[in-house]
């Protein structure tokens, strides 16, 4: 019997994507970690999106944008996600998801942050410590503190009075930012994970079990 598709990644191409993240490489690698094969589905089409969802229970976007300025696309995936999510279907946005979809505001009050260009930033990319934070949740009990070679966020725009407690955080310069976070939008779960800028971030026993962790929340497994 051939393994049902339960799991989609919609891996950003085109205009959804950037010259400086490997899309196609950590799409991969999140596919590889997220489900058996032949039960994750990888998209690389707007267009073929929707379909590619029916009977499915969790979207992965792992996109990014090169541009400020939004497209017709921009809209379709509002749709796609709107409907998806109205049915329950859950979500995980991972690292340069931020940037993708610009000015879609269904998107940004999904995730509960966005890019900010000319204020969110990253330090040099290297080999960091990622600390738990002290709020308890069913994603990070029994896990801690944990050490990638990422690339780390610093003053994403959350969005104002969202639920968005974090989970795992990183300091830099004495400031703490948030990295990790889970909150329910209606009927769904919703994660964002700001890590995984390539391949090399999924090296990281610490990383992949984070991401055990959040795929089986978002599954409702715990």
């Amino acid at each position: 019997m051939a393994q049902r598709i339960d799991t989609v990644v919609l891996s950003g191409a085109g205009p959804h994507a950037d010259p400086w993240h490997p899309l196609p490489e950590t799409s991969a690698r999140l596919a590889e970690l997220v489900g058996p094969p032949g039960s994750v589905e990888i998209v690389t089409s707007i267009d073929r999106l929707g379909a590619a969802l029916d009977g499915v229970d969790l979207l992965i976007v792992n996109a990014s944008a090169n541009r400020t300025t939004p497209i017709g696309e921009d809209d379709q995936f509002g749709r796609t996600l709107d409907a998806f999510l109205a049915r329950g279907g859950n979500l995980l946005a991972t690292h340069s998801a931020t940037i993708a979809f610009p000015g879609l505001a269904s998107w940004r009050s999904t995730i509960g942050a966005t890019w900010e260009h000319g204020r969110t930033s990253h330090p040099p990319i290297g080999r960091s410590l990622i600390r738990r934070s002290g709020a308890e949740h069913p994603i990070t009990g029994g896990l801690g503190d944990f050490e990638v070679h990422d690339e780390r966020y610093m003053n994403l725009d959350l969005v104002d009075n969202a639920d968005v407690e974090p989970l795992y955080v990183h300091e830099e310069g004495g400031v703490v930012h948030p990295l990790v976070w889970a909150r329910t939008v209606g009927r769904s779960r919703v994660v964002y994970n700001a890590l995984g800028h390539d391949p090399g971030s999924y090296d990281s026993p610490g990383h992949v079990a984070l991401i055990g962790r959040i795929t089986s929340w978002l599954r409702h497994r715990r």
